[in-house]
């Protein structure tokens, strides 16, 4: 197994938000992003977008992903990856290792699943897998990113 890195950190405001991305996210890698508001998604886009103003979201690499969710006391941030997290990040606690599966992306009119009332929009060229986080002193997958393939 591959050694894993998993950290999280509490911002207060949004705007920290962009410069840890640009920290992890280079603009040399190619990278997508997903939005979440209550009401709808922005399906997987290429880069990282100039407005973050959503309720949550993530943008991912080959080599890791961001996760944030607003909340009344901050932004809860998570990072997932297969380098290390920025400095002002905090390792959670665990031995962290990692395994990538292959996935494929619903949206398409035949192979749309009923539980999505829309297709999901994505680059149709884009190939995805998961990726696997798993603390070897407990056994299990305690997360489940998604990877460029």
């Amino acid at each position: 197994m591959k050694q894993a890195f998993v950290a999280s950190l509490k911002i207060t405001d949004s705007s920290q938000l962009v410069e840890i991305l640009q920290q992890h996210f280079p603009s040399s890698e190619k990278t997508y992003s997903f939005l979440r508001w209550p009401h709808q998604v922005s399906g997987i886009q290429p880069g990282i977008p100039d407005n973050l103003n959503c309720q949550e979201g993530h943008v991912f690499s080959k080599q890791g992903e961001l996760r944030w969710k607003q909340s009344p006391q901050g932004v809860h941030l998570l990072y997932l990856g297969i380098t290390p997290a920025a400095a002002r990040l905090k390792p959670l606690p665990g031995n962290w290792t990692f395994e990538d599966y292959e996935a494929d992306l619903y949206g398409d009119k035949q192979n749309q699943e009923t539980r999505f009332p829309n297709a999901l929009n994505y680059p149709k060229n884009l190939k995805v897998g998961q990726r696997y986080f798993v603390d070897t002193v407990t056994a299990r997958v305690h997360f489940v990113a998604l990877t460029l393939r």
